[in-house]
């Protein structure tokens, strides 16, 4: 029996668990070494990015700050009058690893970046570890898992990508495709088939939506071919592809539910030249623009020459991929992973692959994944799983031209990319991206390794560990190669804004009264609302609430129903607001006299039939909006009355508001926040229900007197997505226990 065999068996547990641990502190170590930058010294960052530091970390600032308040932030109340959170997904607000990373101490009430350096780490950690686990269950040797878990986990898309909410989706893919191809080979079938939909649904809890439909697309074809391999359904496997959808879904379901239910009531930014709601698709087009252009396949091999994906990955791990495709063709496992990879680097090419075309037409949510160069995660998953077979049987076949094949093949390739260079220097015009050079290097360096070590000159221990460290230095000339030192000011333009208007912050928090306030995407780009947690009337989004996007909310009369009262602006704003702040950098905050207050009352509600006619009303039509509301739907009867009411706000946060109103008869009480799904409102302890008051903000009819009036953020979708999510992980588990019970029951 050998190595890989001995640690499957059950008699040797506790020296098969020792291994495992050492070597994932080994991947920790690796990992960390790896991002040295970021970790070891305070010179690095990998936020400095527009995406990331203009949407992504002020999200993750204000998930933390509600988390140490105690409060789950489901909804956010600091953007265009408050939205849903959860629903938009991006944010992660269901992913646990995030839940962590909120609960850690903040300084002086700020997310710590040292903090965010670690969570990038223990991401891309976490691959390299699931990666090693389906390697070891593919009877791959330590050393050859090791090398396959740094490949998946440090190299190609994943090593490459600093989107989180991406990222975290991403890294479950090692561990889908092992319960799956365990429960195919009859290991615990069920307890397996339910695990694969569990892991699959954490990576729909991560928050992005491309990489899942991707991953969707690769493992649905893994379990449709073994429905029909043999040209009719096989129905036991057919139930066991069921039970994995069936894991899916209801793992999933804490985020997926609510993202469902705000997706039918927004739209979001895709690319074209109007935000598409739920039922529309993304254009193909947009498709078309972001795919894998042919040119960029190039970069196969030239790291840095490709568009909106890379599909570099290292000719060192490249190589040994196709020695395992050559050595080990015969092994199911391999022709799985080799089909896996060139599916993934196929479609990634979109609009050059007529295949592409037609899975968007036909196979839900496909058009929703609009980055299709991204699908280079499912080729890169293949090339690092693999490596571990290259590794594995480069030494079995002694008599196979295939590994003296390689070591030509890289010698070859470093040594014409060396002439070229050589050529190009000589003519004094070098390459502008030089990264390819050290890939040449590499390549010999790894030719010479295969040569020494098919020869025996190489002991059998050392070279798998030499290997590795060429795919490391390899892999490490893409990894966080754009990332500014904090001594280059002028690559360091991101971070360093959003720190500069802390004294608009200080001033708009010193104001006694309900504050919201706009700004030009010019002046402030990044989430201003949620880093410092004032409310803003706009905001760094993905999508709007359709109720937000029909009203023309450039107008002065939206922005007075939802109190924007302050502007901040360099240039006196239109109309009559008063300037009462300058900071230091020139920005100025200029208060606007004819906003609304927060809460307000009507005793008048008005149908409206049409979108045409919310604009005319909103662009400055004769109705009263202090007196008057209006609404889509049948208004509630309300009534005129002379005496004045009085309503104040008395409470506020991200999931809660309570009112006071004294009024003089039965009215409407206003609160100038956005409408949504989900809110509730009691009046005196009586659930009473929500309008959709000027069909975008909330208000509640009260009668005569006086009354406490409370709304509180508690959606169906988020109740009931927790309760199936927790049902599939006690379920996954659950079966998982009594397979493990029934196996020693028959041992």
């Amino acid at each position: 029996m050998g190595v890989a065999e001995k640690h499957h068996t059950g008699r040797d547990g506790p020296r098969r668990k020792f291994p495992a641990l050492m070597a994932a502190g080994l991947l920790f170590l690796i990992c960390t070494g790896f991002f040295w930058q970021i970790v070891l010294t305070n010179q690095y960052t990998w936020l400095e990015s527009p995406d990331l530091a203009h949407q992504v970390l002020p999200w993750l600032q204000f998930q933390a700050g509600e988390w140490h308040r105690g409060r789950v932030p489901l909804w956010d109340p600091y953007e265009w009058g408050g939205q849903s959170l959860i629903g938009q997904a991006q944010p992660g607000v269901a992913y646990p690893l995030n839940w962590l990373l909120f609960s850690l101490p903040m300084k002086d009430g700020w997310i710590r970046q040292s903090f965010l350096h670690w969570y990038f780490v223990i991401i891309h950690f976490m691959a390299a570890v699931f990666a090693y686990l389906f390697c070891r269950d593919l009877r791959r040797s330590q050393v050859a898992s090791i090398a396959a878990g740094c490949a998946f986990a440090l190299g190609g898309w994943v090593g490459n990508t600093n989107w989180p909410q991406m990222l975290n989706s991403a890294v479950w893919a090692p561990l889908v495709l092992m319960y799956t191809l365990r429960s195919l080979r009859g290991q615990r079938p069920l307890a397996s088939a339910a695990a694969s939909g569990a892991v699959f649904g954490m990576a729909w809890l991560g928050g992005h939506h491309q990489i899942p439909i991707f991953l969707m697309l690769a493992v649905g074809g893994v379990w449709l071919f073994h429905i029909f391999r043999r040209l009719r359904p096989d129905w036991r496997v057919a139930g066991l592809a069921a039970v994995f959808l069936i894991f899916v879904f209801l793992v999933s379901a804490l985020q997926t539910l609510p993202a469902y239910e705000y997706g039918k009531h927004s739209k979001r930014w895709v690319g074209a030249e109007e935000p598409k709601g739920w039922n529309q698709p993304v254009p193909y087009t947009v498709h078309s623009e972001y795919s894998l252009i042919p040119t960029s396949l190039v970069a196969i091999v030239a790291p840095g020459y490709a568009r909106h994906a890379d599909p570099f990955i290292g000719v060192t791990a490249l190589t040994l991929a196709l020695l395992a495709v050559a050595l080990a063709w015969k092994d199911r496992n391999v022709r799985l992973l080799a089909a896996t990879a060139a599916g993934g680097l196929l479609f990634s090419l979109g609009r050059n692959n007529v295949f592409h075309g037609v899975l968007y037409a036909l196979v839900p949510m496909v058009e929703k994944a609009r980055s299709a160069s991204f699908a280079v995660f499912i080729y890169h998953f293949g090339i690092a799983i693999l490596i571990a077979y290259g590794i594995d049987h480069f030494l079995k076949q002694p008599e196979s031209p295939w590994p003296r094949r390689a070591s030509r093949a890289l010698l070859a390739f470093g040594l014409i990319v060396f002439t070229i260079v050589l050529v190009l220097v000589t003519a004094q015009r070098p390459p502008g991206d030089d990264r390819f050079v050290v890939v040449a290097l590499v390549a010999l360096l790894a030719a010479g390794l295969l040569h020494g070590w098919r020869q025996g000159n190489i002991a059998p221990a050392t070279a798998p560990v030499l290997l590795i460290g060429l795919m490391l230095i390899e892999i490490g000339n893409m990894a966080g190669i754009y990332w500014p030192n904090r001594e280059e000011k002028d690559r360091n333009p991101y971070l360093a804004r959003m720190a500069q208007d802390h004294e608009i912050a200080a001033f708009l928090r010193s104001v006694p009264w309900p504050v919201r306030m706009e700004v030009s995407d010019k002046e402030i780009p990044y989430g201003f609302g949620d880093w410092y947690g004032i409310d803003q009337f706009g905001g760094y989004v993905a999508s709007l609430p359709v109720n937000l996007l029909r009203l023309p909310f450039h107008t002065a009369r939206v922005k007075q129903i939802f109190g924007v009262n302050f502007t901040v602006k360099r240039e006196p704003p239109e109309g009559n607001q008063q300037e009462v702040f300058q900071a230091a950098g020139g920005l100025k905050v200029y208060w606007n006299p004819d906003a609304f207050p927060r809460v307000w009352t009507v005793h008048e509600a008005r149908k409206v039939h049409s979108e045409s006619e919310i604009q005319a009303i909103m662009s400055g039509g004769p109705l009263d909006l202090r007196t008057t509301t209006f609404m889509l739907g049948e208004p509630p009867a309300l009534e005129a009355c002379p005496e004045p009411d009085e309503v104040w706000l008395t409470r506020r946060n991200s999931g809660r508001v309570t009112i006071e109103a004294e009024m003089g008869c039965r009215g409407m009480v206003i609160l100038g926040d956005s409408y949504a799904r989900g809110w509730v409102a009691w009046v005196d302890g009586k659930r009473t229900p929500i309008h959709e008051a000027y069909t975008a903000i909330r208000g509640v009819v009260v009668d005569k007197g006086r009354h406490t009036i409370e709304m509180r953020y508690l959606p169906g979708s988020v109740f009931a997505g927790l309760f199936l999510t927790l049902t599939g992980l006690a379920g996954a588990i659950g079966l998982t226990v009594l397979a493990r019970r029934k196996e020693r029951g028959q041992a």
